[in-house]
């Protein structure tokens, strides 16, 4: 079986992805490989050295220490004997203890417990040791006993005095440190190793990358140019307009289905060009069948033969919006007419309203509803006027909020629009009969997110978009008017309540001032009454002041 192009293609670049793959992996195998080994050297094996060092040096500086100790000082405190003291109270147990730290990423177990055996010979024989001959030798009288000072080194439970115990643990840790030396090298020479095979594998792998691209290459390119080419000459022509005359041949790979393709769009093309004449001849009822469902040439033909189809009805239906728009311009013109007239009077401007609104619309009949809020705390909704066939209605109506549809479309602020209206909502009533309408509108009069009233009007024919629109629009207008017609009714009946009262205060004025020139002359009055009174109390007394010296 022949491969089609993309599996040639495919399995080319599959071989060079999977070396790529496979040299990635081994170079991040590798690269990992040496990360680790440096980090353990870094991190385990170079500060044990250091340490395993520091370690031989201070147990090299306890024996020289313990033999300062035991030498003819009578001093108590010299620096040598509080270094040693120190080097067992502190400094050996902090480097021990990190090593032992150390100690537990060690690959050789034969190594940590070497370790723990050195540690065990100096905590548990050489320090004893050193500390009875502190204990000994801890005055100055003891330097003076010579059975005391030659007594001060006896044997461990090993064998031998202190000094033999020094370096035999000297060479074991002697012994450790090499054995950490040579784990430190020989990690480096893996490390050496590994990237001299690293680098020659990159070699390798490049040499093979290099040779494989160029053989998939050059296989690819013989199989696909020619055809390619040939392919590619026609389409040339084609662009320039030209239709080859003879037919490709046809394969089972891509290209053979590109030759497929090729030769079924020059037949699309072929079928285009003789629908195109049609279409120019004015024959809008010629058949074209497009090449597939997909096919955006034969389609957007298709649709422009059905657009010219649509341009006649086009027109017709552009006329009637010019005439819809110029219908609502005119209505708005002729109310704003009718709202600047009747302002004074909210009832003659509700009914002038709805007159006007009524048969502007071909509606059968209308009333418009004003919020009556006289009293605040119960507004209600009150029918102001209404209007049926060429007629004046009075109708007293009082509606409750949320009462019924207008009472709904109150609380909702929004219109309602019905075709389906309930038999007993409401009747038209003309000298045939009566019956129910077929369209009920009832439309909010709302201004600055106030309901002023409510606009409803009825027809036996649905109301179109238009109109709808027109009433919502001249909606806010109208509210607008009456806002400022009960503002100006209110603004009279205030002043002519204030008027009134100003009446009533000048009448009490008047009243109080004459009210105040009665009390005066009164208290006038009861002045000159005190005055005699006075006269005669003093009369009085003089008379009966006469009769009593008589």
């Amino acid at each position: 079986m022949r491969l089609k192009i993309a599996a040639k293609i495919g399995l080319g670049f599959g071989i060079l992805t999977i070396a790529v793959i496979v040299n990635a992996w081994i170079t991040s195998r590798t690269l990992e490989r040496s990360r680790n080994i440096n980090e353990t050297i870094m991190n385990v094996y170079t500060p044990s050295q250091e340490f395993i060092s520091e370690l031989y040096t201070k147990i090299s500086d306890s024996r020289m220490l313990i033999k300062s100790w035991v030498s003819i000082d009578h001093i108590s405190d010299t620096p040598d004997k509080l270094k040693l003291k120190a080097l067992h109270s502190t400094d050996y147990k902090a480097v021990m203890d990190t090593l032992k730290q150390l100690s537990m990423q060690w690959d050789s177990v034969h190594f940590r417990d070497a370790l723990y055996h050195i540690d065990s010979v100096i905590v548990d024989s050489l320090f004893p040791q050193h500390q009875y001959i502190m204990e000994q030798l801890n005055s100055l009288e003891k330097y003076d006993d010579t059975f005391i000072v030659f007594e001060v080194t006896p044997m461990t439970e090993e064998g031998g005095d202190v000094m033999v115990l020094t370096h035999r643990v000297l060479a074991q840790i002697e012994k450790l440190k090499l054995a950490q030396e040579d784990i430190v090298e020989q990690g480096r020479q893996e490390m050496i190793s590994t990237f001299n095979r690293f680098q020659n594998w990159i070699f390798f792998m490049g040499l093979i990358l290099v040779v494989g691209a160029i053989v998939i290459g050059v296989l690819t390119i013989n199989s696909l140019v020619v055809p390619i080419n040939h392919t590619k000459n026609i389409l040339l022509s084609m662009g320039r307009g030209v239709l080859p005359k003879d037919k490709l041949t046809e394969g089972s790979d891509e290209l053979g289905l590109m030759a497929k393709a090729l030769n079924n769009l020059v037949k699309g093309l072929t079928n285009i060009f003789n629908f195109s004449v049609d279409i120019g001849k004015g024959n809008f009822n010629s058949n074209f069948d497009p090449l597939s469902e997909e096919d955006v040439l034969g389609h957007s033909l298709l649709d422009m033969r059905n657009e010219l189809k649509k341009a006649s009805e086009e027109e017709t239906r552009r006329k009637d919006e010019d005439e819809q728009r110029n219908w609502a311009a005119q209505g708005v013109a002729k109310f704003s007419d009718i709202l600047r007239t009747n302002t004074n009077e909210l009832s003659e401007l509700s009914y002038s309203i709805i007159s006007n609104l009524v048969k502007y619309t071909n509606s059968n009949q209308g009333g418009i509803y004003i919020i009556n809020d006289n009293d605040k705390d119960n507004p209600f909704i009150e029918m102001m006027a209404s209007y049926a066939y060429d007629r004046r209605k009075f109708i007293t109506r009082r509606i409750e909020i949320g009462e019924g549809l207008v009472g709904r479309c109150y609380q909702e602020k929004e219109k309602i629009y019905l075709t389906d209206i309930p038999h007993d909502y409401m009747k038209i009533t003309s000298g045939l009969g009566e019956d129910s309408p077929r369209a009920l509108l009832i439309v909010p009069l709302v201004y600055n997110d106030v309901i002023y009233g409510l606009v409803e009007i009825a027809s036996f024919e649905p109301y179109p978009a238009h109109v709808i629109e027109f009433i919502e629009r001249i909606g806010e207008s109208i509210a607008a008017t009456i806002s400022s017609s009960k503002s100006q009714i209110q603004t009279a009946l205030l002043l002519e309540q204030s008027q009134q009262q100003a009446e009533e205060m000048s009448s009490q004025e008047e009243e109080m001032r004459q009210n105040m020139e009665e009390l005066r002359a009164t208290q006038e009055q009861s002045a000159r009454r005190e005055e005699e009174l006075q006269l005669e109390v003093e009369e009085l007394k003089r008379r009966l002041k006469e009769l009593t010296q008589s």
